[in-house]
């Protein structure tokens, strides 16, 4: 039956899926639905998955209330919130960690555009399950070159940079390539300090000069070179700043950075 509130859990390590439906949109089957879809999105992703609803916000922007979910039940800094406010009539995407490089601007517009064909015509389950088919998706995807953060309140941009990892057989070939390095430079050393006979006599009178002469420095000219940054990216035809993928980030709940976007229906 509708109407019913449900707030379920599941995971495949502490609280890593969470459905809150505290709006009363889903039915118990369909609850169980996404929260299978959203469990298995978590395994494969490892981010933090919240699903929740909303009938009452508390006066708190849809924006504000889904990040302040995620911080009061907060697990690791990856994973998102999709959110449908009821009471601000609005559906919201949030997005926490490395989340916000693979869930850039433009993907979060396509997520809502899909989410919203069905909130409209009030399917909400539906509209839940659009969301976690196309987060999925973009996962699958990648994070896709180029992409980077831009806050405009300080107008810092910071683009991703993949994280380096060495795979097991590159260590051991890389530390024995050492070994056999320092080995080999230790046997040249000591078969220097290892030759036979008187050590030759060194005559700093006959093989050494000296030399003195005065250098005087003068400043002539001094410059001084100053940059304003700009509150918002430059424009290009790129679609970004330098042709890049653009994710909008803020400070939000607690100083956590959040990315994401919302829609009013």
């Amino acid at each position: 039956t509708f109407g019913m509130k449900v707030s379920a859990q599941a995971s495949s390590g502490n609280d890593q899926v969470i459905l809150s439906d505290e709006a009363g949109l889903l039915s118990s089957e369909e609850a169980d639905s996404i929260l299978s879809q959203a469990a298995s999105l978590a395994s494969k992703t490892r981010w933090d998955v919240r699903v929740i609803s909303a009938d009452n916000a508390g006066g708190k922007s849809a924006m504000e209330y889904a990040e302040d979910f995620y911080m009061d039940h907060y697990r690791i800094d990856n994973g998102f919130v999709c959110l449908i406010d009821m009471d601000n009539r609005e559906i919201y995407v949030a997005t926490s960690g490395d989340v916000i490089y693979y869930l850039t601007d433009e993907r979060i517009e396509t997520i809502l555009d899909d989410a919203y064909e069905y909130v409209s015509s009030q399917e909400y389950a539906s509209a839940y399950e659009a969301m976690l088919r196309d987060i999925e998706t973009f996962y699958d995807d990648g994070i896709e070159e180029d992409t980077y953060t831009f806050d405009p309140e300080t107008g810092k941009i910071v683009y991703y940079e993949p994280k380096k990892s060495i795979e097991p057989y590159e260590a051991l070939i890389s530390a024995m390539a050492g070994l056999l390095s320092a080995l080999g430079l230790g046997g040249v050393v000591s078969s220097r300090y290892k030759s036979k006979g008187k050590k030759p006599r060194y005559s700093v009178k006959e093989n050494s000069s000296l030399k003195l002469s005065v250098r005087r420095d003068q400043l002539v000219n001094r410059f001084v070179t100053t940059r304003h940054i700009p509150k918002s990216p430059p424009p290009s035809s790129g679609g970004g700043f330098g042709g890049g993928h653009q994710s909008t980030i803020h400070t939000g709940s607690g100083g956590h950075s959040f990315g994401g976007g919302g829609r009013k229906f």
